[in-house]
């Protein structure tokens, strides 16, 4: 029998399960496997992740929180067979990028639709301005109540360093390099393929059961994800006073960004939610 991987994290650790399991060096070896810890019920313990599940588990990539565990991680922890070893690994989000994200009461009644939100785009969508309109009134606003960036990034480099601390390797200070430099979210929690491309690695080699193919899986891992773009099916765009302010030299005025099967730039996007237009036409 295979022996597998366990993920138990976020939808970040969905990108490493994919990744685990597209690798040739290690298919021999073990498979991947993930628990959504947003996503996870008491029934799904009972009926998707019983002893049948954790029977050929060899080893854990447990994502970390901050805080007292939570119910569904104690039942984790609960199951892990005794022999298995549990290797920890930090969370990734940027708050900064994004600093109207916010209360949208539209969200009640339709969940799926925006769920990354606006709340100055939301407070406008009551003044049923024409979209030029919409789209100027946004920006001046928006210009008018922008924060400290540098001190909302000093916030995220606090969270980053807080999980980094509970875990068995740190991202933190990789993070810090390459946060003006390299395109590494898409939205607040959801990462573009160079977070995955190097925590994959740092994972393999604190794991005992495919340590020895560290080397290997970081030559396939780095041919995987060249022309991937990571976790990219919700891209919300970056407001240009935030990059400039951030100095982010990755960004790009004219970028086209993807959500779901449209690309939209910033202001198709900004004027879109502020309508709540339907992405499915």
């Amino acid at each position: 029998m295979k022996r597998s991987i366990l993920i138990y994290s976020n939808c970040q650790g969905e990108e490493l399960q994919r990744a685990g399991n597209c690798l040739p060096c290690l298919d021999e070896h073990v498979q991947f496997k993930w628990i959504p810890l947003h996503k996870v019920t008491e029934p799904d313990w009972r009926n998707l992740y019983g002893p049948e599940f954790m029977a050929d588990v060899a080893a854990v990539w447990e994502q970390v929180e901050a805080g007292p565990p939570t119910d569904h991680r104690r039942e984790l922890h609960d199951r892990i067979p005794k022999d298995c070893q549990v290797v920890r690994f930090p969370p990734l989000s940027a708050l900064c990028i994004w600093p109207f994200a916010g209360n949208d009461p539209r969200l009640a009644a339709d969940p799926d639709r925006y769920h990354w939100s606006d709340s100055i785009a939301a407070a406008l969508a009551s003044e049923n301005l024409p979209h030029e309109a919409a789209f100027e009134r946004y920006m001046q606003i928006s210009t008018e109540r922008m924060p400290d960036l540098e001190r909302r990034l000093r916030l995220d480099v606090g969270r980053w360093q807080a999980t980094d601390a509970l875990s068995d390797f740190k991202l933190s200070e990789w993070v810090q390099q390459k946060f003006r430099t390299t395109k590494l979210f898409h939205t607040m929690g959801h990462l573009t393929a160079e977070p995955t491309r190097y925590i994959f690695p740092q994972l393999v080699q604190r794991t005992s059961a495919v340590a020895h193919r560290t080397s290997q899986s970081q030559r396939e891992i780095d041919l995987l994800l060249r022309y991937n773009e990571g976790q990219d099916h919700e891209t919300v765009p970056v407001h240009p006073l935030v990059a400039q302010r951030l100095q982010l030299r990755y960004f790009d005025p004219d970028a086209r960004y993807r959500w779901h099967a449209h690309d939209w730039t910033f202001k198709e996007y900004i004027i879109r939610y502020i309508n709540w237009a339907t992405y499915m036409d």
